[in-house]
């Protein structure tokens, strides 16, 4: 017998035809759909509702960051009008990718002839997930450029001794420019760092638009938040170091990084000359005005040890792997890449970059531990007869 539904038209009734989807799934055609489900999140209502656990655990996390965003305000000298414009200004981008990955969804659906219920059952996921990871940058700001800043650099010294132990005497930097020191590569580096923090904000969005698995979805964004606190904070605190292109302003003199610093200028120049800019100065130097001024801009704040950016590439890979092994291959070159680029210009230790890997990967471990009780696969439901 075929469903019925109810339209506005004073009485009349409009037959509805089903239609079952690859999956097993039943749909209906889109021309004839109506958006009346229960579930809601603020003005926005979604077609499925999703599981308690999952409900629980996504409420967690955005509730976690909310959380530490008040406590950090209340313990910073950040104005909330401040706050706000943080949180605005890093709400676009993983709002562009739930767009782009929704329009997408959409635009299959329309040539298809029928709605994709895999991908509208993961709407609550990405709106969810496109809030907590535009919230935690500004969040950590407040933590990297007040409470982290009080707790100087002590530990430079060390970490460059222990880079010129593992490259024989040599800075890593020094070894690196003589291998691929060229204008071209300069300006190649320097781009590839630039597009890390788009691929940031866009990868969990994409992540829990593609990847079938709940667990290793909630895995992947846990780990995303984990590299901030853990990562960027408890073993940024642990290991406070400024990094060598602001050693000599830091630190003191120290003349394979001021070589290393000016260095940097005069590729800057050389880039300018052939008609393009660098972003790696600009960024040293705007970077060293916010320190020095107090102000309050998300984003920014010095901190070397570990590597956050080698840190969320590697998880990058992580992810790649989850969606295909292609695509983990690719984002493990990325990874390199920061990792080189890291040194190159200036913002690392070589050491940093290690450190920041090998916890990422812990934190996947650790997480694979932390999700083994709900990993049991479902009972079957009992077959119905056709």
């Amino acid at each position: 017998m075929q469903p019925r539904l109810a339209g506005h038209d004073g009485g009349q009734r409009r037959q509805m035809t089903e239609i079952r989807s690859q999956n097993g799934m039943t749909t209906a055609p889109i021309a004839a759909r109506r958006w009346r489900f229960p579930v809601s999140l603020f003005p926005l209502k979604f077609h499925r509702d999703l599981p308690r656990g999952e409900k629980l655990f996504l409420a967690s996390l955005l509730g976690f960051v909310l959380v530490t965003g008040f406590a950090l305000w209340l313990a910073t000298p950040v104005t909330f009008k401040l706050l706000m414009r943080g949180m605005r200004l890093y709400l676009l981008l993983p709002l562009v990718s739930v767009s782009v990955v929704w329009g997408v969804i959409r635009l299959a659906e329309k040539f298809a002839g029928h709605r994709f219920a895999i991908f509208h059952a993961r709407a609550q996921w990405m709106v969810t997930t496109a809030l907590i990871t535009s919230l935690t940058i500004p969040v950590y700001g407040m933590f990297k450029q007040f409470i982290l800043k009080a707790r100087g650099f002590p530990f430079d010294p060390l970490l460059a001794s222990i880079d010129r132990m593992l490259f024989f005497g040599y800075d890593p930097w020094q070894v690196m420019h003589g291998a691929f020191g060229s204008v071209w590569f300069t300006l190649f580096l320097d781009r590839a760092y630039g597009v890390w923090l788009p691929i940031l904000m866009f990868c969990p969005v994409l992540w829990v638009a593609l990847i079938h698995d709940p667990l290793v979805r909630a895995r992947l964004i846990g780990c995303w938040l984990g590299v901030w606190v853990i990562v960027g904070g408890v073993a940024a605190w642990l290991l406070a170091s400024a990094g060598p292109m602001f050693y000599p302003h830091m630190i003191g003199p120290e003349p394979s990084f001021q070589a290393l610093h000016d260095e940097i200028i005069r590729l800057g120049e050389q880039v300018r000359a052939q008609g393009s800019l660098l972003a790696t100065p600009m960024g040293h130097n705007l970077l060293m005005r916010v320190y020095f001024s107090g102000n309050y801009l998300p984003g920014f704040g010095i901190s070397a040890m570990p590597s956050v950016h080698v840190s969320m590439a590697t998880l990058f890979a992580i992810g790649g792997f989850c969606i295909h092994r292609w695509l983990g291959w690719a984002f493990v070159g990325y990874a390199i890449l920061i990792w080189i680029g890291s040194v190159y210009l200036g913002w690392h230790y070589a050491s940093d970059g290690i450190v920041g890997a090998a916890l990422t990967f812990g934190l996947w471990k650790l997480s694979a531990q932390l999700a083994r009780p709900f990993s049991k696969p479902a009972a079957k439901p009992p077959e119905t007869q056709g």
